[in-house]
């Protein structure tokens, strides 16, 4: 049974390592309807705040302009007004693959890694910046 919950335990955080992350620090406010893209913060001529940072890291096979949307959706539900990207970059990450096996004996003891490598992904890192215009807060 122990063997069983621990094989289970071992699947759910394979799976969930797969998944896209977006991780958001911030305040939330209301959802919004629009939301004002930018690449500099200069470009913006509405007073705002800063309401949170916002991380998304995707497989670099994903395409821009799915990614742009995905963010946007999420920035939307946030309740931001704006949005500034702040940096987009190519990542490098590894994992171990192949030629696993465990087994155990009556003894309990756990064995049988062969042959293991690590496979390299590229992927891609957004960061943003979520704005909410002054005129918006208090609404």
């Amino acid at each position: 049974m122990k063997t069983h919950n621990l094989l289970l335990l071992f699947a759910l955080l394979l799976l969930s390592s797969c998944a896209n992350k977006i991780i958001y620090f911030g305040r939330e406010y209301p959802a919004t309807a629009n939301v004002d893209i930018y690449f500099r913060e200069s470009d913006i001529t509405e007073p705002n705040e800063a309401m949170g940072k916002l991380t998304y890291e995707v497989s670099a096979k994903k395409r821009s302009d799915k990614v742009q949307q995905k963010i946007t959706d999420q920035v939307k539900k946030k309740g931001a007004d704006a949005i500034v990207f702040d940096d987009i970059s190519i990542t490098t990450t590894g994992a171990r693959t192949g030629g696993t096996g465990a087994s155990t004996n009556r003894r309990g003891f756990l064995f049988g890694l062969f042959g293991s490598k690590i496979k390299y992904q590229r992927g891609q890192e957004v960061k943003a910046t979520l704005l909410k215009y002054k005129k918006n807060i208090g609404k």
